[in-house]
Formats: C-alpha cells, sequence, structure tokens
C-alpha cells in the first residue's frame, strides 16, 4: 500500500499538473487524486496510478544511471502485471463489468499504456474494450451525464478516439458514427477547450470528427465512371464546407474569452499572455485545416497516378495549405518561448512535421517532440518524432496520400 500512496503523491505534484491546460495544481484541478479514495478504489486502477508515476520517472530520468532506469523498469513491469491480473478478475464478475470504476480502470489502463510505450502501443484494444463498456451502459451521453465524479477521465477517452482517428490508416465507420454523437456533449466535456492539455476549441474539434466521418464513408475512389465521380463530388463538397468553416473560426474570439475566463484581465501588461492564447487557437486552427485538405482531397500527382477525377480548384487548395502550414510554423515557434503552453501542441507539431521539407524544420520539430517528452515524462513524442523520421519525411510530397502516411493507428494526445 505504501507504494500506491507515494504514487499518488508523485502523481499529484508532477503529473495532474499537466493534464489540464492552465497548469493548475493541488486540489484546484479536476486530476487531482484525494489520497483518502485509496480504499475505495479497485486494485486495478491503484496499480494503474503506480504505473503511470513509475513510468513518468523513467521518461524523466534519462540521464540517470542506467542502473536506475532499470530498478524502475522492472517495478513498472510488475505493478504493470498486477493491474492486468487485477482487471481480469474484476471483469470476471458480473457485477463489475458495468462498474463505473471497472471503466475508469480500463481507461486509465489505456492512457498508461500510451504513456510508456516507445513501440507504437495496441491502444485500440483497449479502447474498443471501453466501447463496449459504455455501450452496455447506455452510451456515452448517459455515461457522462450519470458519472460527473469521472468526467475528467471521459475527456482523455474522447480525445483519444477523435484524435487517435486522424492518424489512423483506416477509418472504422462504426467509431465514426459513434464520434458524431459525441458532438452535442463536447460543450459538456470540455468547456472552452482548457480542461486536457489538448487546447483545442471545441468548434474545431466538431470539425475534426467531421472529417474523420467523411474519411470513413468515402473510400478513395479509383473508377471514373459516374457513380464514382458523384461520390468524389459530394465527398469534396463536404470537405469544403469543413475547410470554410474551420479557417473561418474566429480565433481572436476564442482566446478573448480564455483571456477573460482566467481572470487575467486586459490590460496592456497582460498582452503577451493574450497573444499566446491566440496562437494556441490559430496553431489547432491551421493543424486542422491542413488535416482537411491532406486527408478529403488528393493532390494532382496521386489522382493522376490512379485515376480519379480533379474535381475542386487544386491551386485555390494548394495556395490555402501554404498559407495554413506557415501559420501553423509560424505560431509553434512563438508558442516554442512560452514556457507554459509549449506542452500543449503535440498532434499539431505532428502535422507540422507532416508539411515539412526543410532540415531546419524538421530540426526544430524533432526537438520540441523530444522536449516534451522529458518535460511530461510521456512517450508518445518519441513515436511521433520516430514515425516522421522513419516514414513521413521518407516519402515526397506528391506521391503519398494521408492514409499511406501509417502502417498502424497511432495517438499523439498525451
Amino acid at each position: 500500500m505504501s507504494a500506491v500512496f507515494e504514487a499518488i503523491e508523485y502523481y499529484n505534484v508532477h503529473i495532474a499538473p499537466t493534464m489540464i491546460a492552465t497548469g493548475v495544481t493541488g486540489e484546484g484541478s479536476p486530476y487531482w487524486m484525494p489520497p483518502s479514495t485509496v480504499s475505495l478504489l479497485p486494485r486495478s486502477f491503484t496499480q494503474n496510478i503506480v504505473c503511470t508515476s513509475l513510468s513518468h520517472r523513467i521518461l524523466q530520468s534519462s540521464r540517470a544511471a542506467p542502473s536506475h532506469q532499470v530498478v524502475l523498469a522492472r517495478r513498472l513491469q510488475r505493478h504493470r502485471g498486477d493491474a492486468l491480473r487485477a482487471l481480469a478478475t474484476e471483469l470476471s464478475k458480473p457485477e463489475h463489468q458495468t462498474s463505473d470504476l471497472t471503466l475508469a480502470s480500463i481507461i486509465l489502463l489505456l492512457l498508461v499504456e500510451i504513456q510508456h510505450a516507445t513501440e507504437p502501443p495496441d491502444w485500440r484494444h483497449h479502447s474498443k474494450g471501453a466501447a463496449v463498456m459504455i455501450d452496455m451502459k447506455g452510451g456515452l451521453g448517459n455515461v457522462v451525464l450519470s458519472s460527473p465524479d469521472l468526467r475528467h477521465l471521459f475527456r482523455y477517452y474522447v480525445l483519444l478516439e477523435i484524435i487517435g482517428t486522424t492518424t489512423s490508416p483506416h477509418v472504422d465507420i462504426d467509431s465514426a458514427g459513434r464520434q458524431l454523437e459525441i458532438i452535442s456533449l463536447l460543450p459538456v466535456l470540455f468547456g472552452n477547450g482548457l480542461m486536457t492539455c489538448f487546447p483545442c476549441p471545441p468548434d474545431l474539434l466538431a470539425e475534426v470528427i467531421r472529417i474523420n466521418h467523411l474519411r470513413s464513408r468515402f473510400c478513395t475512389v479509383t473508377a471514373t465512371e459516374a457513380p464514382a465521380a458523384m461520390l468524389q463530388e459530394a465527398k469534396h463538397a463536404a470537405a469544403l464546407d469543413i475547410l470554410r468553416r474551420a479557417r473561418a473560426f474566429p480565433t481572436d474570439k476564442w482566446a478573448a474569452e480564455v483571456f477573460v475566463g482566467l481572470g487575467i484581465g486586459d490590460t496592456p501588461a497582460s498582452q503577451a499572455g493574450f497573444s499566446s492564447w491566440h496562437a494556441i487557437a490559430a496553431i489547432y486552427q491551421s493543424a486542422i485545416a491542413i488535416y482537411c485538405m491532406a486527408s478529403l482531397f488528393q493532390e494532382p500527382e496521386l489522382c493522376a497516378s490512379v485515376g480519379t477525377l480533379p474535381l475542386v480548384p487544386w491551386d485555390a487548395l494548394a495556395s490555402a495549405r501554404a498559407a495554413c502550414s506557415s501559420v501553423l510554423l509560424n505560431r509553434l515557434r512563438e508558442i516554442s518561448r512560452c514556457s507554459q503552453l509549449r506542452d500543449l501542441v503535440l498532434w499539431p507539431l505532428f502535422v507540422a512535421g507532416v508539411e515539412a521539407e526543410d532540415d531546419a524544420t524538421k530540426q526544430f520539430i524533432t526537438g520540441e517532440l523530444q522536449r516534451i517528452s522529458n518535460a511530461l515524462g510521456g512517450a508518445a513524442p518519441l513515436v511521433a518524432r520516430d514515425l516522421l523520421q522513419r516514414r513521413v519525411w521518407r516519402l515526397g510530397r506528391g506521391r503519398r496520400s494521408w492514409d499511406g502516411l501509417f502502417d498502424q493507428s497511432y495517438v499523439f494526445v498525451v
């Protein structure tokens, strides 16, 4: 039990503040865990807390003596085994199969797997398990509204589902359909967007869901007969609507609302803070617009190679994509000078990496990914860096589709 209390203390001090964009510490954070609740939690949950604390320590102690890391790694594997066995035992009992705490343990296990796996984890396995249990409990809407104490975990589960889909080679149509149902829950779950370490304005997150759904509905069309052309036209019309809404999103209004909501005020001395939040909004807006264009519109070279029909104004799209890429990179460089906010842009950094062509930009992106991993004690930035170096940057622009960037499902949230 002492290991659990030690882990909770470590988690509250070093991890919980990084789970929310504002960096709130102590009991003011929804991710703070009262030590007094230990006796109320299932063993699978407490063992996962030990795992996440150990994993964090391992990734932050990269310069420590190898013997020290070996000791921590062995402890991690032992507690991970305990967590898996405890969860299996709980799931074997009918009364636990639909309990809130068992569901919370599954989601926490999912987060731990993503946090510490330096090789791309099979996170979909745990995600599908959580989805089955959520369906048994009446759907995500019912779970979110009936279990407010676990809402902080559901936020991350939803983010993993949405953003994990963006970096997967195929989009499951059932999963994409469930994501559409999430749109109405976004205000309840995310408020102004600052309740996680992924401070994407909820209106823009809704557009990501719509892009994911379009990807699931329209597979790559390789024929040139009329039905295929009609499908492409329908997809492109819907995609252009998404793109227009994303680019028209009022980033300055969102930043101003965040500014006021945080109680920062509106004085000349505080304008630097406003600029930083405006940069965050512009970063996510640009990254989402790029995701839309890259995943839903094939570049002319690809169209020619597979025989599809170019039904959109490619010159205008190319210009828009170049403009978004420029804004994204410039704003990422701006944020890299802000110690508080530079850790909140993992997924946009990966998108910027997809767009990167020169060595200086690639070096900046890989440097930031390494720094985020060190700062937050998470492996996902290292997985993103490896994917860019191993696969994305070896494929030339014009010869790759968005789906073709990925050899399996990745997730770049935590």
